[in-house]
């Protein structure tokens, strides 16, 4: 089930040109590769490293999806950003 949060972003990111989705898709994927570089510590996260650039280099076939699977996809990985900013702790402010 979405929040709040990820409807409001579903509902900004429908109908978005495939250039638009394309850089939509880049900012979220830069901002996960940013939440895994400030992990505590410095840990190392080999699986998230691995999957965020498998997306970086697919990322013409996902913003070519269909808007279904689009949406779905998206709306994964905002889940992942939440539960990433969620465990980085209130000391982390996203804008």
């Amino acid at each position: 089930m979405m929040d709040k949060s990820q409807r409001k972003a579903s509902i900004a990111i429908a109908g978005l040109s495939f250039p638009d989705r394309q850089n939509v898709l880049r900012r979220i994927v830069d901002e996960l590769q940013d939440l895994c570089d400030s992990a505590p510590g410095g840990e190392r996260r080999p699986a998230l490293d691995s999957l965020l650039h498998t997306i970086r280099a697919s990322t013409g076939l996902i913003a070519g999806a269909d808007e279904d699977c689009w949406d779905d996809i998206i709306g994964e990985l905002l889940q992942l950003r939440a539960t990433m900013l969620h465990l980085a702790g209130p000391a982390r402010i996203c804008h």
